[in-house]
């Protein structure tokens, strides 16, 4: 066991065991940006070996593809943004992970841990997937359309169609702007001009709108290309 851990194993021994049964990725690192441990999950997101032994490697040291080193300084960087902000801090992360041949992106978010004395003793990962269709196909059982980084409207603008993919993930207000590191009143207002330009007063008219333009079929190039994105 590494000395962070074994400084801190009763911190890090009921996270271990909540993570032992989750079916998303998860992992815990320590302030040097050292791997403590990651879950059957994890190791099958990053196409990790069994064999390998991850406690004390750092990301540069795994024998995976995104190993290489842009990618895991960016990660590194991750780390301490997240030891910086005190806070969780969010990115999306495109890579060809799994192992498949096709780049796939997700969100990756991380969170310090504290100990008693209120001091950061390491930092928690997780990551979840970006869906490639939107809700509103699968509620309504329409096959999903290949995925176009070409908005088929000039009305809003690259932000505001930024916001309109999350939207159409279904995903809250609050955590669009989790996602942007702005207040949940600039996305309310944001989200609201993108109503008044389209016509809508709801979600659910929104989501038709979207599907008559097909605009749920749009993903932002910035969200599939190789590498690591901050939000």
């Amino acid at each position: 066991m590494s000395l962070s851990y074994k400084n801190n194993e009763p911190y890090f021994k009921g996270l271990i065991a909540m993570m032992e049964h989750l079916s998303d990725p998860w992992g815990i690192k320590d302030l040097d940006s050292r791997h403590i441990y990651m879950n059957k999950a994890a190791y099958l997101y990053t196409n990790t070996p069994e064999y390998f032994d991850i406690e004390g490697k750092l990301d540069c040291e795994f024998p995976t593809d995104w190993s290489d080193d842009q990618f895991s300084q960016d990660l590194k960087e991750h780390d301490r943004r997240t030891e910086e902000a005190k806070d969780r801090v969010s990115i999306i992360e495109t890579h060809y992970w799994y192992g498949k041949n096709s780049l796939a992106p997700f969100i990756s978010e991380k969170f310090p841990v504290y100990n008693d004395e209120k001091e950061c003793i390491g930092i928690v990962w997780n990551a979840k997937p970006l869906s490639s269709f939107s809700p509103l196909k699968y509620i309504n059982r329409h096959k999903p359309s290949t995925l176009t980084t070409e908005a088929t409207t000039n009305l809003f603008t690259r932000g505001e169609l930024d916001i309109i993919f999350f939207m159409l993930q279904r995903r809250s207000n609050k955590e669009i702007a989790q996602i942007y590191n702005v207040s949940h009143k600039t996305i309310e207002n944001r989200v609201y001009n993108i109503y008044q330009k389209a016509n809508v007063h709801s979600l659910q008219q929104f989501e038709e709108f979207c599907r008559h333009l097909q605009l749920d079929s749009y993903i932002p190039e910035r969200l599939i290309e190789k590498g690591v994105l901050f939000l």
